[in-house]
């Protein structure tokens, strides 16, 4: 079975020297979701904007694929307008 390297950005970078055994890229892609979905849950909530990356290598190093995500939570410019005004 090969064996596949997920390395994570965010704030920092997490470099995956262990890496999983498995059977094929739905696997593999379904753990990048989940590995994705995890970062966004433990996203740092004072954060406005925050980009999580996943980047996946195969036993040789070459690149497998790449999943990220942006999340950017915002007040509507009227609410801005309005605090500023206080």
């Amino acid at each position: 079975m090969p064996r596949f390297f997920f390395d994570t950005y965010d704030s920092i970078i997490v470099i995956d020297d262990v890496g999983q055994d498995l059977p094929n890229e739905d696997a593999v892609r379904e753990v990048v979701r989940k590995t994705l979905a995890s970062m966004l849950r433990d996203e740092h909530k004072g954060r406005p904007a925050a980009q999580f990356r996943a980047e996946v290598r195969d036993e040789a190093g070459m690149s497998v694929l790449t999943g990220s995500v942006l999340i950017v939570i915002d007040k509507s410019p009227e609410r801005k307008g309005a605090e500023a005004a206080q």
